[in-house]
């Protein structure tokens, strides 16, 4: 969700304050005070509709194809490395090498 519960409250007081001017001169207290509660509840659920709509538009973007791609939050951790470590080439050997290239390729067959 977009923002935080002090925007659905600011919207509302927004609202009542607004309803409380216009209706005060015209109504009696009980009658203003009633509308005044009535308009700050609507604000405030309107506000947080509004919210929920915007949050959950920018987190679910849909696919020509009909899938959701979901937004992902998680932290990348990287990892330092001396130089050391950077000149050195693969841990495995030729054969496992091999192996494994031949198990990516059959997974990419398999979703074809």
């Amino acid at each position: 969700m977009v923002g935080s519960v002090l925007w659905n409250v600011l919207f509302a007081s927004v609202g009542a304050l607004l309803t409380l001017g216009l209706s005060f001169p015209q109504n009696t207290v009980p009658t203003t005070s009633i509308k005044v509660g009535v308009v700050f509840t609507f604000f405030y659920l309107f506000m947080y509709l509004f919210r929920k709509a915007i949050g959950v538009s920018s987190v679910s973007v849909e696919r020509q194809d009909g899938e959701a791609w979901e937004e992902d939050n998680s932290e990348v951790e990287f990892q330092k490395t001396n130089k050391q470590d950077q000149g050195r080439g693969s841990h495995l050997s030729e054969d496992e090498a091999k192996q494994t290239s031949d198990m990516v390729r059959a997974l990419l067959n398999e979703d074809q």
